[in-house]
């Protein structure tokens, strides 16, 4: 081969791995947001119970009242900063309501998204003051931004792309109907 046939083949295989090694950035770049393990092991317990309530995210119950239906949450964090006596705590939520029957467990709505909750540590146990939430739809993508900091919406994005999205809190919920941990809830259809 002639001279400028190599370079031509050498420059074309620069940008190829060039372009993929800039598509594939993503994966970490940038950094993973700082996450303190234990504030989050406070925090966590403290938001599962506030969404739960019926506070933030979920609202009635679709399935029938007979059945005595709950919610039940499962957040897992993304960021956190802590700032004086408050807590700002990112995390990515997924909630659904159940019932049980029989021996099966029941589902019928829920519902998964970021939130941004904000507690209070002044008093000493941790108290939920806030929860922000992206609205739906087109305002989503900004209303995120606004709500996260960079890097939160980054990690928000890696974990989507990887598909590492958070499970159903199935076994939450079997367990407080007191079935065994595995049993899969059916959806209903009612």
């Amino acid at each position: 081969m002639k001279p400028r046939t190599w370079l031509t083949v050498v420059a074309v295989a620069v940008l190829a791995t060039g372009v993929m090694a800039w598509r594939q950035s993503w994966r970490v770049w940038p950094p993973v947001p700082p996450v303190d393990r234990h504030l989050a092991g406070t925090a966590l317990p403290v938001i599962d119970r506030f969404l739960e309530s019926g506070r933030a995210v979920v609202w009635p119950s679709s399935l029938p009242e007979r059945l005595r239906p709950r919610w039940f949450c499962a957040e897992d964090p993304i960021e956190t900063e802590r700032r004086g006596s408050q807590v700002r705590v990112s995390v990515e939520a997924v909630c659904n309501d159940y019932a049980r029957e029989g021996d099966g467990l029941l589902t019928h709505a829920g519902t998964r998204t970021p939130l941004l909750v904000t507690l209070d540590h002044g008093g000493g146990a941790p108290v939920v003051r806030d929860v922000a939430r992206p609205v739906d739809g087109a305002g989503f993508r900004p209303s995120l931004e606004r709500v996260f900091s960079a890097r939160g919406v980054a990690e928000f994005d890696r974990r989507e792309r990887l598909g590492e999205g958070l499970d159903p809190p199935d076994d939450e919920a079997a367990r407080a109907f007191g079935l065994p941990p595995g049993t899969e809830a059916r959806y209903y259809s009612g």
